[in-house]
């Protein structure tokens, strides 16, 4: 009788424990997807497709910072300064990388830049002076504000618009410029000695 007793209580335990689980995985899930600025999230699992572009009245810099699943590129912006940059009239292209992006990234990779290393990967993220239409690019290069050069190219069969080696997830359209959310964290190639 008192295995028998010992056996409920531990069932007993068990469901409340899942139902506390299930509960907080369902909480969680419906806290990421609001957004004081844009009321659409991306999704690191929507695999390359059209680009949908959300029209807002927002500035670049407060759809960066909106972006639920950006926040690390969100952070870096601001800590390197480059940020501010985004404040003026534009237009500006932005590339958010994702979190999963950054969270990809071989271990050691962004600690091991100096300063001036994390200053110019958060401005190899953005264009100054063009509000670029990816999916109107066939296939070229551009410049960033780091000086370095950005690859473009449009898979018509996978729907797909790379940057780099990442596709573009979503599209925001701001007031002074327009912003993409990437799957991937771009890189600025190493300088030549």
């Amino acid at each position: 009788m008192d295995s028998q007793n010992n056996i409920t209580k531990w069932v007993i335990g068990a469901v409340v424990v899942l139902a506390l689980v299930l509960g907080l995985w369902w909480f969680m899930g419906t806290q990421s997807t609001t957004q004081p600025v844009v009321t659409t999230s991306t999704s690191e699992t929507s695999g390359p497709g059209q680009v949908t572009i959300t029209t807002t009245s927002s500035d670049v810099a407060a759809v960066v910072a909106s972006i639920s699943n950006g926040g690390t590129f969100a952070s870096y912006l601001s800590s390197t300064g480059v940020g501010a940059t985004l404040t003026g009239k534009g237009p500006y292209t932005v590339f958010v990388s994702t979190d999963g992006a950054f969270s990809r990234l071989t271990p050691g990779t962004i600690s091991a830049l100096s300063a001036a290393e994390l200053k110019r990967m958060a401005q190899y993220h953005i264009v100054v002076g063009k509000r670029l239409d990816v999916d109107a690019i066939s296939s070229g290069q551009i410049q960033a504000l780091s000086k370095d050069t950005l690859n473009f190219q449009v898979d018509t069969t996978k729907g797909a618009v790379y940057v780099n080696s990442g596709y573009v997830l979503k599209a925001y359209k701001a007031t002074n410029g327009i912003v993409y959310v990437i799957n991937s964290v771009l890189l600025p190639p190493k300088p030549t000695p």
